[in-house]
């Protein structure tokens, strides 16, 4: 069975015209974060996790999944890079009923969920955030990315900041062609596809 590789703007119009045929944002974010978690589960064994959060809809998706692992006998802390900055992702945040720590001082944890920028990133994680992301890879056993790895252009797979390691990267729709693409591919390890209904 052929699976489709779609661009940010492909996936942004796929996403919409769900949106308008009547999923709701938080739905589509709820399938997700709900997708990611189970493949926490899977992966990795219940250890604490460390999930960082960033401003928009892929740090969303973390809050959701957190929320999901806690029951299921995780240890979860969240951190946040900067406060929620699209609905879905503030609606995400007040279902999270746990505390959310700064990015900055989040300690390590044996499993760490990069959150923090996923399709459409168009710019590099400044020096001293793709730092502390780089330590806390280095020192998790298992590094789980939602979506993309933070620091990975969508459309050509080029690196805008330097990228950790992560198995696997988990991904919701379609691939995306950085999925695939040098020199990013390296970093993703096992690509995990999940349908979220779109």
């Amino acid at each position: 069975m052929s699976r489709p590789i779609v661009t940010a703007e492909q996936m942004r119009a796929a996403e919409r015209r769900a949106i308008e045929a009547g999923t709701p944002e938080t739905e589509l974010m709820e399938r997700a974060g709900s997708a990611l978690a189970e493949a926490v589960r899977l992966y990795a064994g219940p250890r604490a996790t460390l999930t960082l959060c960033g401003p928009g809809n892929n740090g969303g998706d973390g809050y959701v999944a957190a929320r999901h692992l806690a029951p299921s006998g995780y240890p979860v802390r969240v951190a946040a890079l900067a406060e929620p900055t699209t609905e879905a992702a503030h609606w995400a945040r007040e279902q999270w009923q746990g505390p959310v720590g700064s990015f900055e001082s989040a300690a390590e944890a044996p499993i760490v969920i990069d959150c923090l920028f996923g399709t459409g990133l168009s710019r590099g994680l400044e020096a001293a955030v793709y730092q502390r992301l780089l330590l806390l890879l280095d020192r998790a056993l298992a590094a789980v990315a939602c979506d993309l790895p933070s620091g990975v252009a969508t459309d050509d797979g080029s690196l805008l900041s330097p990228i950790g390691d992560y198995d696997p990267t988990v991904t919701f729709g379609a691939l995306k062609p950085a999925h695939r693409l040098m020199p990013a591919m390296p970093h993703m390890g096992r690509v995990v596809l999940t349908d979220i209904g779109i």
